[in-house]
C-alpha cells in the first residue's frame, strides 16, 4: 500500500502532469482510503499523506475557502465574473479541491483515533506559522475535518477556538477566508457545544461581514447561517441591530454569491430571533417582496434564495404578523415552480413546508391544485432509457451498457436520474406534502389513498427509490399520512391531538388500514435498506406513531415483511403479538448494529482489520470504533419512546435491550456515544418504576459517577440526569449511596465563571449544572430526616442558581425550596432574608428563562412569606 499511495501523491502534486492524470490518480487514492482506512493506519501513512496534501493546499495562490465553496476567486478575494461559462475550470482551483477532497475523504473514513491526532497536529503548526500560506493551509484543513472529526473537536473547542478567532482577523485576506471558513464548519458540525462560545464569535463574525471582499462577505454570512439558527433568542436580542444592519448592507451587493448567502443568514437570524425579528420583518419583507418576482433566469437563484427566506420569516412571526405576506409568497412559488429550474423549484417546496407550519389550514384552498402537481413531482422517473444515437449518451460507458442490456428487450440503456437539483427538488416536495398533511390535517383527507399510492406501490413507488435521501423523506411524512387519517376518522380531535398515557385508542377500520401500511414500511426499512439514513428515518417515525396513537399503535396487524411463504390466515396471530414481537426484535438488532446497512459497516471494518495485519480478533477495538450515530441515536430515542408508551409492560424487553445498550458506556467509547447510552438509561428508567429501576443500580451507578467528571457537559449533563432519575424513581431505597451522590454531584453544582451572566440562557452551556441541582433538590426531598447536611448543601445550591441551560428542572428545584422553607426548615428560614428571597424574585426579572409552573410555585412561596410577615 506505500508504494500505491507514494505513486498516487507524486502525481497529484507535481506540476508536470495534467489534471485529468491527477484527478484519476485522487480517486483512486480515496478508494484505497475508503476501502482500506486502518491499513493505511497500520502502515503508518496517515501523517506522510497528509504533510503532503498540506503543502500543495499551502503552495497554490488561489483561495483554499474559495474551492471548499462554489465561488470562482482570484486572488485578490474578489469574485470572479459570474457570468463566465461555467465549463472555465482554473488548475490551481482542481489541485485545491482536490487535496481537500482526498483530506475530507480520510477523516471520514479513517477511525478518529488513528487520523485526529496527527492531524490536528499538523494543523496546530500550520495556523501557529509565520508563513501565512501555511497558516491558511491548517486553516483550511481544520475546516475540512470538522465533520469526520466533530466529536474530538467538540472536545478541544476551548483549546481551538481562540487561535482559530485570532487568524479571522489575520493580515492576509487569504487566511481569514480559510479560518471563516473552518468556524462555519464547526457551526456545523459541533452543535451545540460552539454556541457556548457566542460571546467570543460573534463580534468576530461581525467583525469579518465588513470585510471589503465578496469571499469573506459570503463565507461570513455562512457561518452565521449555522450559528444563528440554533441560538435562543435572549442571546441574540442585543446583536440584532448590527446584525441586521450589515445583513440589509449586504442584500444590495452587486455580486449575485453575497445576496445569496446574505439571504440564507437572514432566514437563520430569523428563525433564531423569532418575535423579536417583528420590528425587521417589514423592512426585509419589502426588500424579499422584490426579489422572489425575478424573471431572469440568471437571478432564478436569488429569487429561489429570498422565497426560502420569506419562509423562514413566516416561522419566525407567526401566523398573526405573517398572513399579509402569504398571499405574495404563495403567487411567487405557483409561478416559480412553471419556470423549469430545479433549484427554484426546491425552493419554493420548502417555502410551502415552511409556510404550512404557520398557516395550517390557509392552505386548504391551494390543496386542489397544489398537491396533485406535488405528486407529480414525487412521482417523476429517476431513470431514463437512452436509444441509441442520442446525443447526451456518454460513449466512454460501454461496460455498463452491456450489462444493462443483458436481459432487456428494448433497445437503449437505463440511465439513473443522479443530478443534485432532481433529487433535492424531488425531496423538497416530499417535504411540502408531509408539511401540509400534519398541517391541514383532516382536510388532506381526500388527498391519502393517491398519496400512499405514490409512495408505497412495489417497485415504482418512493419508497422504493434508488436514492436514499429520497427514501428517507418518504419514510419521514408517513407519520404526518397516519396523523391526518386519525383526525379525519375521529380517532384524534383537535382537544385530544395524541394518545393519552395508559389508555388504548380505539381506531376505525380506515385508521388500522393506513395505520398498517405505515408501520410496515417503517419495519421494511429498518430490517431491510442497506443505507443508515433511510433507517434512522423510519425509527424516527415509529417514535411519531408511538406519539399519536400510544399503546393502539402496538396492536397493528403485521404481514411478513421479506417472506411472504410465512404468511397465516390465522387473524389472532396479526394482533399486538406479532407486531409488538417485531419491533422489538427489530429494535434489539439496530442496538446490536446488526441490521443489513449496518452488518455491511461492520464487515466492510472486519476486513480492513484482517488486511491491516491487526490481527482481525481484537475484540476491544472492534468494540471501540467509531459507528455511525445516526442510526443508534434515532433508535435510543425510540427506545425512550417506547418505555414512555408501555410503562412496566416494556421492563422484559429492556433486560434484553440493556446488554445491548450498556456497551455504549464504556469510557473508551466516543462521548458522544456515552451521552447518548446514559441518556436513553434515564429516559426509560423514569418511566419503568422504583422496583424495575433498582435492577440496574449497581451496574449504572459507577457508570454515571464516572459520567459526572467527564470533560464534555453533553456527558455530565445525562449522568446527572440519571442520578436525579434513580433518586426520584426509587425514593428513600438509596439513601445509603445519598451522601457518596452528594460528593459526585458537588463539582458540577458549581457554576463556571462563563456562566454567571444572568440571561444567557442554554447558549452559555449550564445544562449539567442545573441537572446537578436538580438531583440533590430530588434527594433532599426524599431522604431520611438529617441525612442531608442542608446548612452546607443550601448555600452551595443558591449560588449557583438561577438555572441556565435546562430550565425544565425548575419545578423541581424551586419545588424543593418552597417545601423547606414551609417546613420552617432551620436551614432554609435562616437564609431567607439574604439568599433565598433574591433567588426567588429573580425569577421574575426580564431575563428570566423560567417556565411558568416554577413562577406559580414562587408565587406561592412569596404569598406565604408577606402572610408570615403580616
Amino acid at each position: 500500500i506505500q508504494t500505491f499511495v507514494e505513486f498516487t501523491l507524486e502525481i497529484i502534486r507535481s506540476k508536470s502532469y495534467e489534471s485529468p492524470l491527477q484527478q484519476s490518480a485522487g480517486q483512486t487514492l480515496m478508494n484505497i482510503i475508503e476501502n482500506r482506512p486502518k491499513l493505511l493506519a497500520a502502515s503508518n501513512l496517515v501523517h506522510p499523506t497528509l504533510v503532503v496534501l498540506m503543502e500543495m493546499i499551502a503552495k497554490e495562490d488561489s483561495s483554499a475557502a474559495g474551492s471548499l465553496f462554489s465561488f470562482s476567486s482570484n486572488k485578490d478575494g474578489v469574485l470572479d465574473d459570474e457570468e463566465e461559462d461555467d465549463g472555465d475550470y482554473s488548475p490551481e482551483l482542481d489541485v485545491q479541491r482536490l487535496a481537500q477532497t482526498i483530506i475530507d475523504t480520510m477523516a471520514m473514513a479513517i477511525p478518529s483515533k488513528h487520523f485526529a491526532e496527527p492531524a490536528l497536529s499538523l494543523i496546530g503548526q500550520g495556523m501557529s506559522s509565520a508563513d501565512p500560506q501555511m497558516r491558511k493551509a491548517g486553516s483550511a484543513v481544520l475546516g475540512v475535518i470538522a465533520e469526520g472529526c466533530a466529536d474530538k473537536l467538540r472536545e478541544l473547542l476551548p483549546s481551538i477556538l481562540p487561535r482559530l478567532l485570532q487568524l479571522m482577523q489575520d493580515p492576509e485576506y487569504y487566511v481569514r477566508e480559510c479560518a471563516c471558513f473552518a468556524l462555519g464548519q464547526f457551526s456545523e458540525y459541533c452543535q451545540p457545544d460552539i454556541l457556548h462560545f457566542n460571546q467570543s464569535i460573534l463580534p468576530v463574525i461581525f467583525q469579518t461581514l465588513d470585510d471589503p471582499r465578496p469571499t469573506l462577505q459570503g463565507t461570513s454570512c455562512y457561518v452565521l447561517e449555522y450559528f444563528c439558527e440554533n441560538l435562543q433568542p435572549s442571546t441574540l436580542r442585543p446583536y440584532l441591530p448590527l446584525l441586521m444592519g450589515k445583513l440589509a448592507t449586504l442584500l444590495q451587493s452587486t455580486q449575485r454569491s453575497t445576496k445569496e448567502m446574505a439571504l440564507t443568514a437572514i432566514a437563520a437570524t430569523a428563525v433564531a430571533s423569532e418575535k423579536d425579528f417583528l420590528p425587521y420583518s417589514e423592512v426585509i419583507c419589502q426588500i424579499l417582496g422584490e426579489l422572489i418576482f425575478n424573471t431572469e433566469p440568471d437571478l432564478f437563484a436569488i429569487r429561489g434564495r429570498a422565497l426560502e427566506c420569506l419562509g423562514h420569516v413566516a416561522v419566525a412571526l407567526g401566523r398573526e404578523h405573517f398572513s399579509r405576506y402569504f398571499e405574495a409568497g404563495m403567487r411567487s412559488a405557483m409561478q416559480a415552480v412553471q419556470l423549469g429550474d430545479e433549484s427554484l423549484k426546491e425552493h419554493s417546496y420548502v417555502f410551502i413546508a415552511n409556510c404550512a407550519k404557520v398557516m395550517g389550514k390557509a392552505y386548504v384552498p391551494f390543496l386542489p391544485e397544489l398537491v396533485p402537481f406535488l405528486l407529480g413531482v414525487v412521482e417523476e422517473s429517476e431513470v431514463t432509457i437512452h436509444q441509441e444515437g442520442d446525443e447526451d449518451v456518454e460513449e466512454d460507458d460501454d461496460e455498463e451498457d452491456d450489462e444493462d442490456e443483458d436481459g432487456d428487450e428494448e433497445e437503449g440503456d437505463y440511465r439513473l436520474n443522479v443530478q443534485e437539483g432532481f433529487i433535492n427538488s424531488k425531496k423538497a416536495a416530499l417535504t411540502a406534502i408531509g408539511a401540509l398533511a400534519e398541517n391541514t390535517l383532516e382536510a388532506f383527507a381526500p388527498y391519502l389513498q393517491k398519496t400512499l399510492q405514490v409512495l408505497m406501490t412495489p417497485e415504482t413507488g418512493v419508497l422504493f427509490s434508488l436514492h436514499d435521501v429520497i427514501r428517507a423523506e418518504a419514510l419521514s411524512i408517513l407519520q404526518f399520512l397516519l396523523l391526518s387519517a386519525c383526525r379525519a376518522e375521529g380517532v384524534l380531535t383537535e382537544a385530544a391531538s395524541e394518545a393519552v398515557s395508559g389508555s388504548v385508542l380505539s381506531l376505525t377500520a380506515g385508521v388500522v388500514e393506513v395505520g398498517a401500511a405505515v408501520m410496515q414500511a417503517y419495519l421494511t426499512a429498518m430490517n431491510t435498506d442497506r443505507d443508515l439514513v433511510p433507517i434512522s428515518y423510519a425509527c424516527e417515525g415509529v417514535s411519531g406513531v408511538l406519539r399519536s396513537l400510544g399503546l393502539a399503535a402496538l396492536g397493528l396487524p403485521l404481514r411478513p415483511i421479506t417472506d411472504s411463504n410465512k404468511a397465516t390466515n390465522n387473524a389472532a396471530a396479526e394482533e399486538t403479538g406479532p407486531l409488538l414481537n417485531k419491533l422489538m426484535e427489530t429494535v434489539h438488532n439496530l442496538l446490536q448494529e446488526k441490521s443489513p446497512a449496518q452488518k455491511l459497516a461492520k464487515k466492510m471494518e472486519l476486513q480492513h482489520l484482517a488486511v491491516g495485519g491487526t490481527g482481525g480478533g481484537d475484540a476491544d477495538d472492534e468494540e471501540e470504533e467509531d459507528h455511525d450515530n445516526v442510526v443508534i441515536d434515532s433508535v435510543t430515542d425510540l427506545v425512550g419512546e417506547l418505555a414512555k408508551v408501555m410503562k412496566a409492560e416494556f421492563v422484559p424487553y429492556f433486560r434484553v435491550f440493556h446488554k445491548a445498550l450498556l456497551k455504549f458506556t464504556k469510557p473508551s467509547r466516543p462521548h458522544s456515544d456515552r451521552a447518548m447510552a446514559i441518556g436513553c438509561y434515564a429516559e426509560v428508567l423514569a418511566e419503568l418504576g422504583g422496583a424495575a429501576v433498582m435492577e440496574y443500580a449497581e451496574v449504572l451507578l459507577p457508570v454515571v459517577r464516572v459520567g459526572c467528571t467527564d470533560t464534555m457537559e453533553s456527558v455530565r449533563r445525562n449522568s446527572a440526569f440519571c442520578l436525579g432519575v434513580f433518586v426520584e424513581s426509587t425514593g428513600p431505597a438509596l439513601s445509603g449511596y445519598f451522601l457518596q451522590m452528594l460528593t459526585w454531584l458537588h463539582p458540577l453544582c458549581v457554576r463556571p465563571a462563563g456562566q454567571q451572566v444572568v440571561g444567557g440562557g442554554a447558549d452559555v452551556g449550564g445544562a449539567d449544572v442545573d441537572n446537578a441541582l436538580s438531583a440533590v433538590a430530588k434527594m433532599i426531598r426524599v431522604a431520611p430526616a438529617g441525612l442531608i447536611p442542608l446548612d452546607q448543601v443550601l448555600p452551595v445550591l443558591l449560588e449557583a442558581l438561577p438555572l441556565r441551560g435546562d430550565t425544565s428542572e425548575g419545578p423541581s428545584v424551586y419545588g424543593c425550596l418552597v417545601g423547606l422553607l414551609e417546613a420552617n426548615d432551620p436551614a432554609t428560614v435562616q437564609l431567607l432574608p439574604s439568599r433565598l428571597l433574591p433567588v426567588f424574585l429573580q425569577v421574575f426579572s426580564k431575563d428570566s428563562t423560567a417556565m411558568d409552573e416554577t413562577k406559580a410555585i414562587v408565587v406561592r412561596a412569596l404569598k406565604g412569606i408577606a402572610a408570615s410577615s403580616a
